[in-house]
């Protein structure tokens, strides 16, 4: 039986997610829904800016680990104006994770361990805020002017990574237990 051979690449995964979804669509499914139209197209044109390329609904993979997080500081910011508008219905805060890594290209996808980490960066960061893998932080930690927290070793599932906050805001220093089990 003839395989067909993997086509890998190394990608920078930039993975977000609305906070509290559920809990909108709950109290307001029609508004939630116009909100996070909104919210897409703002991400969307500043995807474009940065010349990132979508994949699934909720990734994108860029050529750059800066021009990433200089995506994901631009994307935070201009939700936090859009909800300080009257337009904002329902405030909707964003997750994102940002990793380097390994990634397979399959069916227009990005698929594999570099995605998955990423989700699982997402899945820690703050409401409204960025982490990101230790990779990411070595590639733009000289190249940027932003503040990272270290959190340390991280355990999500399977994955142990080492991951950094990138500080917004001074409210949003945190720090994590060593190492986290979920």
């Amino acid at each position: 039986m003839p395989t067909k051979e993997i086509d890998r690449k190394i990608a920078v995964i930039f993975a977000t997610d609305v906070v509290g979804y559920s809990k909108h669509i709950e109290s307001d499914e029609s508004a939630t829904i116009t909100n996070l139209r909104a919210c897409e197209i703002l991400l969307k044109d500043i995807f474009k800016k940065y010349n990132a390329r979508l994949f699934n609904t909720g990734g994108d993979s860029f050529e750059s680990a800066v021009t990433a997080v200089d995506c994901a500081v631009e994307f935070q910011n201009a939700i936090k104006r859009r909800n300080s508008t009257s337009e904002a219905t329902v405030k909707l805060e964003f997750r994102i994770g940002i990793n380097v890594g390994d990634v397979i290209k399959e069916k227009g996808n990005l698929l594999g361990d570099g995605v998955n980490i990423a989700a699982r960066l997402e899945s820690l960061a703050q409401a409204g805020g960025i982490s990101i893998s230790k990779g990411i932080f070595e590639y733009v930690s000289s190249k940027t002017k932003y503040s990272f927290v270290d959190q340390g070793i991280q355990q999500v599932k399977s994955n142990q990574f080492h991951i950094y906050d990138v500080i917004l805001d001074p409210k949003q220093k945190r720090k994590l237990k060593k190492e986290r089990l979920f």
